[in-house]
This record gives structure tokens, sequence and C-alpha cells, in this order.
């Protein structure tokens, strides 16, 4: 599904009627003097008591100089369309057709904030940024920090080109970010009482007040949020990636099918090097056994140097052998490969939850509140 979208009105496309609710005020983008020449910035972020009477989205009025007298002035609308809808979101939309319900539903918020557009201007707006997310849940057996911790040990930051990674939260959240997309994969309802008990920043997003007490003195499933937020830049390569056609509008980038290809394809390569977890080193008979199968020609000092970097690989990570052991490139990439033929064929019960995960994206079933607070139903999810 998605969750996060920002899209941009044309200075044409809208009319504000309350310039007095920005800071600074809207009508300072009329004086030529206002600012140092760059770009202007008016914000809308709604109080807590608009929020009260629901959820509004966040509104930037941009002015942009491009020498003289002539600039240029658009809006940018950011909202979460399940928040739009629910009031939260843990509950997911119905793909495309819930998309006329999120237009009215953020036609009406913007009317609250005293800004008027049409519905063909919001459908045709150029996106942003967009957010592809889905909630996945878990048996309570394998709670989602294991998986999260798991994460901890894999060169994912290098794999797709990305330069930080943040586990935040006693391992109950994974962010990896690079300059124009980023992924995120956390407890979803860890993260909500995160929140609701140290203040939105110690959580994954940025507005919590619309369902701080959504699961009050209910007991909730294990929810395993993966969301991958892109910038437009990121998207127009990664649909050429994925072999996508689609405009960059709300429209078309509004869709269930584009949100679940995004999502698996980011989860195959984020799963990619998890082989070498699953690997038995309990004992270095079991070990060495495997590895003589396998490679019945190798020296002894070679089947040392295998051994010593798939120890090393489980307990610091796939880069942390690496660094640790000073390979240069040839190495570390020999090493790897011969690595990933030692995976054992009997799963563990890790690896089994990874099933599970890329059964439920696979299948792409919206997730309601009742799902997450009926146990019974979890069954149905399982792999």
């Amino acid at each position: 599904m998605l969750d996060t979208i920002a899209i941009n009105l044309q200075r044409d496309d809208y009319t504000i009627h309350a310039p007095e609710r920005f800071t600074p005020h809207v009508g300072a983008l009329t004086n030529p003097l206002f600012g140092d020449g760059g770009i202007v910035k008016c914000y809308y972020n709604p109080t807590k008591a608009e929020k009260a009477q629901g959820y509004l989205p966040r509104i930037t009025v941009f002015k942009k100089p491009f020498g003289g007298y002539a600039s240029a002035v658009w809006m940018k609308i950011e909202f979460s369309a399940p928040k739009l809808i629910f009031g939260n979101n843990f509950e997911e939309l119905n793909g495309n057709e819930d998309f006329y319900s999120v237009l009215k539903a953020l036609l009406e918020g913007l009317k609250r904030m005293g800004i008027e557009t049409t519905f063909d201007a919001l459908s045709n707006a150029k996106v942003n940024a967009i957010h592809y997310s889905k909630n996945i849940l878990l048996d309570r057996d394998m709670p989602c920090y294991l998986f999260i911790q798991t994460l901890q040990k894999l060169d994912i930051t290098a794999k797709l080109d990305l330069n930080q990674t943040d586990f935040r939260n006693g391992g109950q959240m994974a962010k990896y970010h690079a300059s124009t997309f980023e992924i995120a994969i956390y407890d979803k309802v860890k993260d909500l009482e995160q929140a609701s008990k140290y203040g939105a920043g110690r959580g994954a997003e940025t507005d919590y007040d619309c369902q701080h007490n959504l699961f009050a003195n209910q007991k909730t499933l294990e929810v395993l949020r993966l969301e991958v937020r892109l910038k437009s830049r990121k998207l127009k390569s990664l649909l050429k990636t994925l072999g996508v056609r689609r405009d960059m509008t709300l429209k078309e980038l509004f869709c269930a099918s584009l949100s679940r290809a995004v999502l698996m394809h980011y989860w195959e390569e984020i799963t990619k090097g998890l082989y070498v977890l699953n690997i038995d080193t309990g004992s270095c008979e079991k070990l060495i056994d495997n590895i003589r199968a396998h490679f019945p020609k190798k020296r002894p000092n070679t089947i040392l140097a295998l051994m010593g970097f798939v120890q090393t690989c489980q307990q610091t990570g796939i880069r942390g052998a690496k660094l640790l052991l000073g390979l240069n490139n040839s190495q570390f990439y020999r090493l790897k490969a011969d690595v990933k033929k030692l995976e054992q064929d009997t799963k563990s019960p890790r690896f089994a939850m990874l099933g599970a995960v890329k059964k439920q994206l696979k299948e792409f079933i919206p997730l309601t509140k009742q799902d997450i607070v009926n146990e019974d139903l979890l069954k149905t999810y399982k792999a």
C-alpha cells in the first residue's frame, strides 16, 4: 500500500483564503524585498486544536526567484493517505479503489485549512515524494526485534548504495538512508508506544497525534512495518529498473500493484545476504564436513580461512567481517561466493519468518484494525 505522499500544486491550481495561518504570512511572498534572494518558504503545520478535529496535511508554499523580478510560486502538500481515511496508518487502504475517497478527504481537509483547489488539480499534481509501505503480521513466537537485529549483520548499505544506517530503540527499528530514498523497517506497535511515552522524536514517523490511543487496553499482534520512502528522482530511476512506465502524477503513482512491486524489489535485495546466518556453526566438525562436502579439493589452510570468515560474519555481519579480517575486494568476494554454497537446506525459525513476510507481500491484503487485535486471524497470514 502507500502512506505519506508529497505533491506540488502550481500557483494557478489553488487559492489561499487564510494566509495569516502560515508562518511567515503568505502575503510576504508578494514582497520583492522579502527573503535573501533564495527560495522563500511559508509553512502551515496544523495546531493541536485543529488536529483534534481530524487529521490534516502539512503545507509549504515556496517562492523561487529566477533573476530580476521573475519568480515561481508553488504549494507542497504532504499527507498520510491512510490517516486521512482511518485516522491511523495501521489500517491499510484497499489499493486503487480508495483513490477517490482519499482525494475527497484531502479536499475537505484543505478546505478546513482555508485552501481551495479541485479534484483534477490534486489528481494530476506532480509527486514530490511517496512512501510505499506494508504492515505485516508476525507470530508472537518470532517478534519483530529478532529480525531487525538480524539486519544489523548484513551489508545492506553498500549493496543498495546507501550512505547511512541507523538502528534505534534497542533494535526495534532499522533505517537505511540515502539522499534520494530511505528504507525503514520497524516494530510498528513498539514505535507507537515509544512515541506515546517519550514523544514523536523517538519514533519513525512525524505525526502520532491521531493514533496515540488506537490500541488502548487491547493486546495486539506483532506488526512489522516495511516502508520505502522515495523522492521523485529516485522513483523515476526505480521505475525504469522495474520496467514500469508511469507519469509522475498522483493518479498514476497511487497504485497497489506498483507499491507491491517496489516493496518486493527491496525486500529481495535486503534478504539476499541472510544466507550467511543459515549455516550451522554449532561445532567445528559440522562446519568442516559442510565445507568439504561442497569443496572436496580445498586445502586445510583455505578451509580454515572459510571457517573463520563464516564465524566472523555470524558474529559481526558481512561488512564487519571484511573490516575485521582486513580483506581486499578480491578476497572478500571470493569468500562470499563460497559461503553462499554452504547455506543449509533446513531453515531456522528466523527464516520461516522471512517466508511469512514474503507471503504477505505477495498477497498484499490490506490489514484492518481487527486483524491486528484478533489473534484468531493470525493463522491466515502464516506461511
